[in-house]
């Protein structure tokens, strides 16, 4: 039987566990905490390109820990299936599939190949196939559906290499491009294991890197990352023939210009990094035709471990090579201005360059920005949408360019708060030609505008809309809002005159549906079902308060169902997680609607509510820069006047006794609590999960801490709670995936952090899921942390 590692301390905290829990096997938590693993309000769709049909995906809501447990390679921050070729841990996972016939509401369902999960759905251009990945005990197998026969077809039996991605692109209507595993690669065993030394050294120049899990150490290493990561990109049609392209190599990523007429290709290469994962190897970036014959080579990047500090900060030469939707065959790629170094002192930072078939004369600037480069999107009519970013001051714009005009200065249509939500224009809906590829649609009114649809954020709430803000004047337009009585969102953008819309539709009482509107009529595509009984009646509202020093804050209090405060107070879980701003009108907005449905995800607290508990989730903690300071200058005294006013509104609201509150939190949250617990006395008990607590073991920043330990050393040596261990005298429930992936935080951060607890005389339990990485995914896992979470609020905060 699989087993967890669990340790416990405290004698307060330990004794209220009984003989057989501490027998460290998977525990079940109450039927109400079971409804919400077996329970899933996700939904995944694909619209075709004619708009005729739409796709309804049902993911696996929490696979089997067998599935977490099977080998893996863990390379160059890949996370291998050697034997399938393909990624361990696949999220996007699906085991049913629906087709709607939106025209006249007629639904399938259809049966997948073998009772096999697909991943990776896709239309064909022309909408008549769909197309996806048949995931096998032996690997992953493209495959298509002939919506018109219902008839599915194994295009080759040769596998998929979904080492890196298992992505793929239609080339024209009867041919895909994708990555195969290599025939006699699939016959060689993988290297024995060398014992050997295991040695590094310096190279004289600076390369600043974040703490990375699974990166590559030794050769064998390095030879398991090229045997397994080297495919053959190969177009397939529908018959089966296969086309190879160029000769094998480590393809990082590829697609096919809009034309179908050529391929671009980005190809890793040696020398293999042992400090920077897979992604940041250098590249070779190259461009074929549909035979497979090279046209060109474009460039050859370094390695990633020579870009320079700083979040905006990327490597010299030409980048985000991509092909221009709604032309033919037409690449663009930025380069910057400064080195790549946004330490430097510059003007303009970024240039946009376009390049024409075939691509072997001299490339067209088109734009300089003075910010970043960190998106190009492709509308209508030639029109780039371009996003700069300034990190520093926490900034960015959105910017339109007609592509037609050459060299000429961007429009500016947006430019916010990188988390300001009240100004954010959202999603745009986008148009598909042959040939042409996919481009953002424009809305040709009195002046050409962009089309957006958005969560709508504001003062008064969530708003979901559909605007048109004219690329001349930047003014903005309503084309249709969601009704007061329901939380209404825009999926699709179907047509403009009639309107013609898919929405997401759901209320307080009503789990989510889809429904069609087609002008002033509308039909109901899918409904949810409601598995969700134990919460009917939950009590939920937006609480707004203020910090000492007048910033506003807010936080969602859930209440059990029928509970009224003269039945006194509640013990309360609150959940939290630090953001840095600078700004505080940003750091005060809100997110809410009283229309949403209780979406209640087993990794969240608000399960908690069925056991009885308050729970006051997504709490503000802001972490506002003061003056000319950074953010955290001012950290640990921002935290603690956060969780003051927190507490304070919670008892002057008569829910919650100050001697029943806990704190909760994961990952960063988890760091907020072991803090909270060290400096202050506002809370009973703490759950901390993934979280890392010495900050010495992040010394090339973290979060949004750019400056490095050697920089800063007095700022990480106060915000690391480790270093308070002795100063934390309430009970501490850690939690860690055995397998954290996650930059920085490294299981060992709650050992360590355990031990310290352990020699002080603290009161902990420390609980190590097998198998699990930065968030938990399977099914027992996610029991027992229910379960955990459970038993220790119970122990610790009696309900009365």
């Amino acid at each position: 039987m699989l087993r967890l590692a669990l340790i416990c301390i405290g004698m307060m905290l330990c004794p209220t566990f009984t003989p057989q829990t501490l027998a460290q096997d998977y525990q079940k938590p109450s039927p109400a905490l079971l409804q919400t693993i077996n329970h899933s309000t996700s939904l995944t769709t694909q619209l075709s390109n004619d708009h005729q049909w739409l796709a309804l995906l049902s993911p696996i809501s929490a696979p089997s820990i067998t599935m977490l447990a099977m080998p893996e390679q863990k390379l160059a921050g890949l996370r291998i299936a050697a034997e399938q070729y393909l990624p361990s841990r696949i999220t996007q996972r699906y085991h049913q599939l629906r087709l709607i016939n939106i025209q006249n509401n007629q639904q399938r369902n259809i049966s997948l190949p073998g009772g096999h999960d697909i991943t990776e759905l896709q239309f064909s251009p022309d909408s008549r196939y769909l197309s996806y990945v048949s995931l096998t005990p032996e690997g992953g197998y493209l495959y298509v559906y002939d919506i018109a026969q219902s008839q599915h077809r194994r295009l080759s039996d040769n596998r998929l290499n979904g080492t890196i991605g298992l992505d793929y692109q239609w080339a024209n209507n009867s041919s895909l491009l994708a990555r195969f595993v290599i025939a006699s690669n699939a016959k060689t065993t993988m290297a024995p294991a060398v014992y050997a030394p295991k040695t590094k050294e310096t190279s004289g120049k600076q390369s600043p890197q974040r703490t990375y899990q699974d990166l590559l150490k030794t050769a064998v290493d390095k030879q398991r990352f090229s045997q397994l990561t080297t495919s053959q990109l190969a177009l397939v049609d529908l018959d089966g023939k296969l086309t190879n392209i160029a000769t094998p190599s480590i393809i990082k990523a590829f697609s096919v210009s809009p034309d179908g007429q050529y391929i671009l290709t980005s190809q890793l290469t040696t020398p293999f990094s042992t400090q920077v994962k897979y992604y940041d190897f250098p590249t070779l970036t190259e461009i074929y035709n549909l035979n497979g014959q090279l046209i060109t080579q474009l460039h050859q990047s370094q390695s990633g471990e020579s870009k320079p500090q700083g979040r905006d900060s990327v490597l010299p030469g030409p980048r985000m090579y991509h092909w221009v939707q709604g032309q033919g065959a037409i690449l663009a790629f930025t380069e910057a201005l400064d080195q790549g170094d946004i330490q430097q002192d510059a003007p303009l930072r970024d240039s946009l360059w376009l390049l024409d078939a075939p691509f072997t004369q001299k490339a067209k600037l088109i734009a300089k920005t003075p910010w970043r480069i960190i998106d190009i999107d492709w509308a209508e009519n030639n029109i780039a949408l371009v996003t700069q970013r300034n990190s520093k001051a926490q900034l960015l714009r959105l910017s339109s360019l007609d592509a037609h005009l050459g060299e000429s200065l961007l429009h500016t249509l947006n430019e916010r708060n990188l988390r300001d939500k009240y100004q954010e224009l959202g999603s745009f809906p986008r148009l598909y030609s042959q040939g042409k590829g996919q481009v953002v649609r424009l809305q040709q009114a009195q002046t050409t505008g962009l089309l957006h649809y958005g969560q709508g954020a504001s003062p008064q709430g969530d708003k979901p809309f559909l605007k048109h803000t004219s690329l001349l004047t930047g003014e903005s337009s309503l084309l249709w809002r969601s009704a007061t009585h329901q939380l209404e969102s825009v999926r699709y953008v179907l047509n403009l005159e009639p309107l013609q819309l898919i929405i997401n539709r759901e209320s307080a009482t009503e789990p989510p549906s889809l429904v069609l509107i087609n002008g002033t009529k509308e039909s109901l595509l899918y409904e949810q079902t409601d598995g969700l009984s134990a919460y009917r009646g939950m009590q939920k509202q937006l609480v707004t308060y203020k910090r000492a020093d007048g910033v506003p804050l807010s936080g969602t209090l859930y209440l059990p169902a029928n509970y009224t405060k003269a039945q006194g107070t509640l013990p309360v879980l609150m959940w939290a997680y630090p953001r840095e701003f600078n700004d505080p009108d940003v750091a005060s907005q809100i997110s809410f609607s009283a229309n949403q449905y209780a979406t209640i995800n087993p990794r969240g607290p608000i399960p908690l509510v069925a056991e009885g508990f308050a729970v006051f989730d997504k709490v503000s903690m802001p972490i506002i820069a003061q003056g000319d300071k950074e953010p955290n200058d001012s950290f640990r005294e921002q935290l603690v006047a956060n969780a003051q006013a927190a507490v304070d509104t919670l008892v002057d609201l008569g829910i919650a006794d100050r001697k029943q509150i806990a704190v909760g939190g994961h990952s960063y949250g988890a760091f907020m609590v072991a803090n909270l617990l060290a400096h202050t006395d506002l809370f009973y008990a703490g759950i901390a999960r993934s979280g890392a607590y010495n900050r010495s073991l992040t010394p090339f920043g973290f979060q949004n801490e750019e400056r490095y330990y050697w920089q800063a050393n007095d700022i990480y040596q106060q915000m690391s709670p480790f270093n308070y261990a002795d100063k934390i005298k309430y009970p501490l429930l850690l939690i860690h995936g055995e397998m954290d992936q996650n930059s920085g935080t490294f299981p060992l951060q709650s050992e360590r952090l355990f031990d310290a607890m352990q020699g002080l005389g603290g009161k902990a339990r420390l609980v190590v899921l097998p198998f699990e990485g930065h968030s938990y995914a399977a099914k027992e896992s996610l029991e027992h942390l229910l379960w955990e979470q459970s038993q220790f609020l119970k122990a610790n905060l009696p309900i009365h």
